[in-house]
């Protein structure tokens, strides 16, 4: 009888178990837009960069090359296609991995593969956590 109290308390909690990973997505996407708005765009930045500029302007040039082919959102959606692998460690640390990129590739220019492989990781993450089906 106990068990089946517990089980009929927690039905409701099972689809928030993917909450964790959306939070990690929305705290890339937060550090994203940082880096977009503080790092990318800046004609300051940009005026500085354009003759012999500071040494971080190879990581901003690194990263807008990354940026224009696509680099993240293409990460995001390999991590997010590796978590329907079915070692149970592993899927779990890919789609977090996934909803990381993905998060910082939804604001950083590469929404199309970013938002697909962010469903994908947070379907594999919902599916994966739910457990063995419940006997009535």
């Amino acid at each position: 009888m106990t068990g089946r109290i517990t089980a009929t308390l927690s039905a409701p909690f099972k689809a928030a178990r993917p909450l964790g990973g959306l939070i990690l997505a929305v705290a890339a996407a937060l550090l994203g837009l940082g880096l977009r708005y503080g790092f990318i765009e800046p004609e300051q930045i940009g005026a500085a960069c354009e003759q012999a500029g500071p040494w971080w302007c190879v990581l901003r040039r690194g990263l807008m090359f990354a940026v224009g082919w696509n680099a993240l959102g293409l990460a995001a959606l390999a991590c997010a296609l590796l978590s329907f692998l079915p070692d149970p460690r592993r899927h779990a640390m890919a789609a977090h991995g996934a909803l990381a990129l993905g998060g910082a590739g939804l604001v950083l220019y590469n929404a199309t593969a970013a938002s697909a492989a962010v469903v994908l990781a947070l379907v594999t993450l919902a599916l994966r956590r739910q457990g063995p089906a419940e006997k009535p």
